[in-house]
């Protein structure tokens, strides 16, 4: 309906509902579609990945733990589901429709069937508890929660108290391959008008260009998650992005191995530019090598990207170590593949232990490279993929090197006082602006005496979110409205520290996690990334304890394997070998992880 009263109102009638596709071959529609996307994205609109996928129609998309799908599978599911979220919604009402989903293919359809129907797409992560799953989706006001089979008690509990509509959708609703493989089906899902072909029954890509498209809460505030209203125009520049900087082509192939709230903008690259995902619903080391490695893999999906977290490399690491180690034709198997093979190995979000890195390089013949980014702003610093093939540039790198800003980006540093130490930038993803570093350094240790250190702000016409502490509806109202010349100059705060030394950027604590110790500045993230760099502690929390004498007395605690043979006593004997004294831990914790 809002096609028609489009075209009504730019005065052009709708000639033709392409029934007889069957006299053209699919190309020559994708052709016209490609050209009508092309000018709307140069009339500065926003084409949103699910009208993309009707680009590459026949290809596989994603293939999880049940199957391959094509991108037009997935289209057509989305679209289909899109129609019973508009029934209990309302066409185009920006209602906020939660959703709880393994990593696998129906993940990607209910996003897509969230924006095809005009509405914000809310991810929740099942791992949480119930009661902080519940805080989420009353304080977002859900109206519809869809659920895969796995959650569904958990998703009828939630919809109960929240007195809001329940879907429950398995891989049975996406119709198969050779149903939808036809021409004339792909053509049903366009129209025409003078020449130009449409997506049919979609929204138009002028509300894509204001409208909100995710709403997603922060991992680490429990007690008060914080959430992240991201814009279809944020999303489209993170993914812009990510395919300029990573030179993404219909040929990758990308396993991630990270929270899907976390790689959404990763998996719109990869799938707006025609390449396919490995979606793995669990970890397991095993099948994560079998990925890797391409073992009963068609070579279109031959992994070419890897992205995931510390605590993965490090998993991954220990089941080398089991199955690969000791037979000298997998070792140099391993090393060959990977290097011939994968373009990139990098991981974000989490500190990287140096030990991990090298015992990876060793294996691989590959750097794990650090990116730095957040729920609000994507991935923001990092190395971009010409850098890291270069062969110098390769083996000069060293773990805890975050890159300069990539395509888009502005990154600068602030002082304590709020002085503007140093800002670089990357506006046409190429050579990066570094600008002036001021005389002033405020300070450091005596390892960082030649660096600029910092408050990290970062900038970016439209790639910043415009959260906000206000409630979830002004939020919207804010996303709706703001005009591009306000999102030009806005820096966003990140709240975390980090040097700068030629030409790259390093982290070093969030702001909470500097601490003083007897005089000394003393930086938590240190701390953590030498106690998770100990093969049985797999994640570290730092704590500064107010003490009147010496200002603060560090304590940690560890989350560590149900298995793990390691006692409070280890742990301080590692911190004491590693740490110089004023570094140490005296109050020690210990938790079991699930």
């Amino acid at each position: 309906m809002l096609l028609l009263r489009r075209c009504h109102k730019l005065k052009l009638r709708p000639w033709i509902r392409l029934c007889s596709a069957e006299l053209i071959h699919k190309d020559g529609f994708i052709e016209k579609l490609r050209h009508s996307f092309d000018e709307d994205e140069r009339s500065n609109l926003v084409v949103p990945t699910f009208k993309k996928a009707m680009l590459y129609p026949d290809e596989i998309a994603v293939k999880d733990i049940t199957g391959e799908y094509t991108y037009f599978q997935l289209y057509l599911a989305a679209k289909r589901l899109a129609i019973q979220i508009s029934n209990i919604c309302g066409s185009a009402s920006l209602s906020n429709v939660t959703y709880l989903c393994s990593n696998n293919a129906l993940w990607v359809a209910i996003q897509w069937s969230c924006w095809i129907s005009g509405q914000v797409a809310v991810p929740l992560e099942s791992c949480q508890a119930i009661d902080q799953l519940r805080r989420q989706a009353s304080s977002c006001k859900t109206k519809l929660l869809i659920a895969t089979p796995e959650f569904e008690p958990l998703a009828q509990e939630l919809s109960q108290g929240l007195q809001s509509a329940t879907i429950i959708l398995d891989h049975a609703f996406v119709p198969t391959a050779e149903s939808v493989s036809s021409t004339s089906m792909y053509a049903k899902q366009l129209v025409g008008t003078q020449g130009v072909i449409l997506t049919e029954s979609t929204l138009p890509s002028d509300f894509y260009a204001k409208a909100p498209a995710m709403l997603i809460y922060t991992p680490n505030a429990v007690n008060n998650p914080k959430p992240v209203l991201l814009s279809h125009r944020n999303i489209d520049a993170q993914v812009r992005c990510l395919i300029a900087s990573w030179r993404l082509s219909p040929a990758d192939c990308m396993l991630p191995i990270l929270s899907m709230n976390r790689m959404h903008a990763a998996l719109g690259a990869v799938l707006n530019v025609g390449g396919n995902v490995i979606l793995q619903q669990k970890f397991d080391g095993h099948n994560a090598w079998s990925a890797l490695l391409g073992i009963n893999s068609p070579s279109k999906q031959r992994v070419t990207l890897f992205l995931a977290m510390p605590i993965v490399y490090k998993r991954l690491i220990a089941e080398y170590e089991k199955m690969f180690a000791k037979d000298s034709r997998m070792v140099e198997y391993i090393v060959n593949h990977c290097r011939q093979k994968i373009r990139l190995m990098a991981t974000a979000f989490a500190l990287l232990p140096d030990s991990v890195f090298y015992r990876w390089r060793e294996i691989t013949g590959q750097n794990i490279y650090e990116y730095y980014g957040m729920m609000e702003t994507g991935l923001v610093l990092g190395h971009p993929l010409d850098e890291a093939h270069n062969s110098t540039a390769r083996n000069d790198y060293r773990p805890g090197t975050l890159g300069a800003p990539l395509k888009g980006v502005t990154a600068r540093l602030i002082s304590n006082k709020g002085a503007e130490l140093i800002t670089c930038k990357n506006e046409m993803g190429g050579t990066v602006d570094h600008g002036l570093i001021q005389v002033e350094d405020i300070g450091g240790d005596m390892s960082l005496a030649q660096t600029v250190i910092g408050e990290l702000q970062i900038a970016g016409s439209h790639l910043v979110c415009n959260s906000s502490s206000a409630s979830n509806s002004r939020q919207m109202e804010r996303a709706m409205e703001t005009t591009e010349s306000e999102e030009e100059a806005v820096f966003f705060k990140t709240g975390d520290i980090c040097a700068y030394q030629n030409g790259h950027f390093y982290f070093l604590s969030k702001t909470s996690d500097v601490f003083t110790v007897g005089g000394y500045k003393v930086y938590g993230s240190e701390i953590k990334k030498v106690l998770i760099s100990h093969p049985n502690i797999n994640d570290v929390a730092v704590l500064g304890i107010p003490n009147k004498l010496w200002g603060h007395r560090l304590g940690v605690i560890c989350i560590v394997s149900p298995d793990a043979n390691i006692d409070l006593d280890a742990i301080k004997t590692y911190c004491y070998r590693h740490l110089p004294a004023h570094k140490c831990p005296t109050v020690f914790k210990t938790l079991v992880s699930k």
